[in-house]
């Protein structure tokens, strides 16, 4: 992903904000429910990577470790899994953040329920004040650690104060709980963020952040959890206690597809790499006159393939076309592979300029098409100029998205001040800046095309309009992001 230069007028990145991942176990006859969370961490980390923790929970209460680090480092060099005797309970969490401590790392655990979140909570500081919480608890500040204390300021078992509880919360949220006998796994109304629920045969299930998870969890796909729905698992099965804000619309991450999630998960009910190879389909149509074409590693990749095989077929070239069939994880065996830039929360440039190393027999004299799936920060300067340096007589980029100009406040890390479109609004003083000779991003109807598999018309209003938040990209945001405790309806589903 070309994102990582800041402009020199951009500030500091600030603040913390998540794009983390969850998962949960029950199970009570497989490995240790502990190594099947480990598993899931590890499918996620390309959710985040600087942290990484497992919470179980037994009869003799709850267990929690974690630490800075990818989950192999932390659980294979750093630390023993976390192992109580007769656990049948996990919650686990991989977190990318731009700030904060061991104390903001999850899953939190009040020593009765274990919990973890992926999102943010646009509404955390009303709720502080509501319920007389202060700034930091055992130094801790995230909105995930408010939330748990939340809970706690209310009376009942750990199911009734869960339930009081999410009613209150505005924001994305997928949220796992683990008590001493079930595990409770809720996603907000708008289905902001992705969440999946697993069956291991003959035993129990797990929830993942996503489907890509699930095999090396030992699970196969069930079903989503829903927008605003509650789910309890415990050893009679599996069930809907809860589904909050029935009339809210879907506000669905866009940038999950785009960006975020593993390309052989299944997102929302879509398949991420024939999404995004839809993309590049749709981008080739833009197709300037070059040599070669190449994807800026590896998130770039679907377009890249897509562009290709829809220039093979306009021209009606019989060319084998490469296709991925597999999907390398580079957070298992991690001294041999490096991370993801983008959720580098240090270094960021640095880091996307020694990460690739450039095949000059493939540059040198040609003219050079960079395909990438978006342009938040502008490390592709940096890229275009090594390109150059070793011969490209051109370069050019097609973008498989809109542009970015706008904060998210629902879990990804990134600010205006930190977007490079943001920082330069118009196309050609980019095209500029970034030394390309021509530069297309995908329009809100063309990557809504890519989504739907159709054209799209009205398009101010087609993200929302088609169950998607793409406010990233228009700054039309789906809820208010100023705070408000907005009390949702709640069906209770058992007595």
């Amino acid at each position: 992903m070309a994102n990582l230069e800041l402009s020199p007028h951009c500030p500091e990145i600030k603040g913390v904000q998540d794009e983390c991942a969850v998962v949960g176990v029950f199970s009570t006859i497989s490995k240790p429910v502990a190594e099947i969370a480990l598993e899931g961490l590890i499918e996620l980390n390309h959710r985040g990577q600087e942290s990484s923790g497992i919470a179980i929970v037994g009869e003799n209460g709850i267990q929690v470790v974690k630490d800075s680090g990818l989950a192999e480092i932390v659980f294979k060099i750093k630390h023993n899994l976390p192992d109580t005797p007769g656990a049948s309970v996990a919650v686990g969490h991989d977190r990318y953040s731009t700030s904060g401590s061991l104390s903001d790392m999850q899953p939190f655990s009040d020593g009765n329920i274990a919990f973890a979140h992926n999102g943010n909570l646009t509404n955390i500081k009303q709720l502080k004040a509501r319920f007389n919480l202060p700034d930091e608890i055992d130094g801790a500040k995230s909105d995930t650690r408010m939330a748990l204390a939340v809970i706690n300021s209310l009376r009942g078992t750990e199911k009734e104060r869960i339930l009081q509880t999410l009613p209150l919360f505005e924001g994305s949220y997928c949220f796992v709980f683990g008590t001493k006998d079930s595990l409770y796994a809720s996603r907000d109304p708008r289905g902001f963020k992705p969440l999946v629920i697993g069956k291991i045969k003959d035993d129990g299930y797990v929830v993942a952040s996503e489907t890509a998870a699930l095999r090396s969890m030992g699970a196969s796909f069930l079903r989503e959890v829903e927008a605003g729905e509650t789910i309890q698992i415990d050893k009679y099965g599996l069930k809907t206690i809860a589904f909050a804000g029935k009339n809210e619309k879907l506000s669905r991450c866009i940038f999950e597809l785009v960006y975020f999630s593993r390309p052989d998960s299944v997102v929302f009910g879509i398949p991420v790499m024939e999404f995004r190879k839809r993309q590049g389909e749709i981008l080739a149509r833009h197709l300037p006159d070059v040599d070669v074409v190449s994807s800026v590693p590896r998130s770039g990749i679907g377009a890249a393939l897509g562009v290709v095989t829809a220039e093979i077929a306009r021209i009606s070239r019989i060319t084998p076309i490469p296709v991925e069939a597999f999907y390398p994880n580079p957070y298992r065996n991690v001294a041999e592979n490096g991370p993801r830039t983008f959720i580098l929360p240090n270094g960021r440039d640095k880091a996307a300029t020694q990460k690739y190393s450039v095949i000059e027999t493939s540059v040198k004299g040609k003219r050079i098409l960079l395909v990438d799936d978006s342009i938040v920060r502008g490390s592709m300067r940096r890229i275009v100029q090594i390109l150059r340096s070793h011969g490209a007589i051109e370069v050019h980029a097609l973008i498989a998205s809109p542009s970015l100009r706008n904060s998210c406040y629902y879990g990804a890390d990134f600010g205006d001040g930190e977007l490079l479109a943001h920082e330069i609004p118009d196309l050609e003083e980019r095209r500029r800046y970034l030394g390309l000779d021509s530069l297309y991003h995908l329009s809100y109807a063309e990557l809504l095309e890519a989504v739907l598999g159709n054209p799209v018309e009205n398009v101010a209003e087609s993200f929302e309009k088609n169950g998607f938040c793409g406010a990233c990209f228009t700054g039309k945001y789906p809820t208010s992001t100023g705070g408000e405790i907005n009390k949702k309806e709640v069906q209770i589903c058992e007595k």
